[in-house]
């Protein structure tokens, strides 16, 4: 298979560990190598950072999602151990009937075991008119490399997902409280305002029992200076009542005069009697 030729010009390599700097990302240049000739930029995610990576560096940086010899993606689910032989050096995972008799520890995979300044997984066959095109040796480890950069981007796909839902159910559980909340302070808010009205209520009454209390002391003022004027007056007495109180003095007096004479005369008669006896006696001699 032919590839397009690149009419960019190579950037030297100055930092082989990829880019801290967002601003230096960029899905024309391979993150780790800074290699612009590199045909086609993977996007990948290496611990939980989006990265653009050459098909040579994501091979290189996901070392067990494939094996390093027939180059099979394993999509998560490596052979099992009595299957597959690790590299001591990089930890990659090669089948058994791949390594054939290197099998024996310590095993290195191929990567680790040639010279890795000049070793490659993806290096284009040059020819004779300067174009150039891949083998299928080539093809099957740009494929494996897709297949990682799908699978990493589907996961990253996936967790973001799960955690725009997260963030929504956390979201609409803060608004929900701060809903609550806001709710609270009104209802607070209210019942304050509604206990400073019956304070005001209670201040006027209060206003008007002292206004009705300010009112009342004139007149129980007045009252009293009436009371304390007829006691030190005497009653007088209508010219009517001058009379009768004049004919009862009378009267009383007259009925005494009379008892006072009825007494004499009580005490004069047995001295009469006698004397009338005594001439009744001389007259019979």
């Amino acid at each position: 298979m032919n590839l397009p030729s690149s009419t960019a010009t190579p950037t030297p390599v100055t930092s082989t560990s990829p880019s801290s700097d967002p601003a230096a990302i960029s899905p024309e240049i391979c993150g780790t190598c800074e290699n612009r000739d590199a045909w086609v930029i993977h996007a990948a995610r290496l611990r939980s950072v989006l990265q653009f990576f050459c098909t040579h560096c994501l091979l290189l940086n996901h070392p067990q999602s494939f094996c390093p010899s027939c180059f099979v993606f394993y999509d998560s689910s490596p052979p099992h151990p009595s299957r597959r032989v690790t590299c001591s050096k990089c930890g990659s995972y090669s089948h058994i009937e791949c390594v054939g008799d290197a099998k024996s520890p310590p095993f290195h995979c191929p990567p680790c075991r040639e010279d890795n300044d000049s070793f490659s997984f993806f290096s284009p066959i040059i020819g004779s008119d300067g174009s150039r095109f891949v083998d299928k040796s080539l093809s099957v480890a740009f494929l494996c490399a897709a297949k990682i950069a799908a699978s990493s981007m589907t996961k990253a796909v996936c967790y973001h997902k799960g955690e725009a839902e997260r963030r929504g159910k956390e979201a609409a559980l803060a608004k929900k409280r701060a809903r609550e909340a806001l709710e609270e302070v009104i209802a607070l808010d209210d019942a304050k305002e509604k206990e400073k009205e019956k304070e005001k209520e209670k201040e006027r009454e209060k206003e008007k029992e002292k206004e009705k209390a300010r009112s009342v002391i004139p007149k129980l003022k007045e009252a009293s200076v009436e009371l304390s004027g007829h006691r030190d007056q005497k009653p007088k007495l209508s010219t009517a009542s001058n009379g009768a109180v004049k004919e009862n003095v009378k009267e009383k007096e007259s009925s005494a005069s009379t008892t006072k004479n009825n007494g004499g005369a009580q005490k004069q008669s047995p001295t009469v009697q006698l004397g009338k006896v005594k001439q009744e006696g001389d007259a019979s001699k």
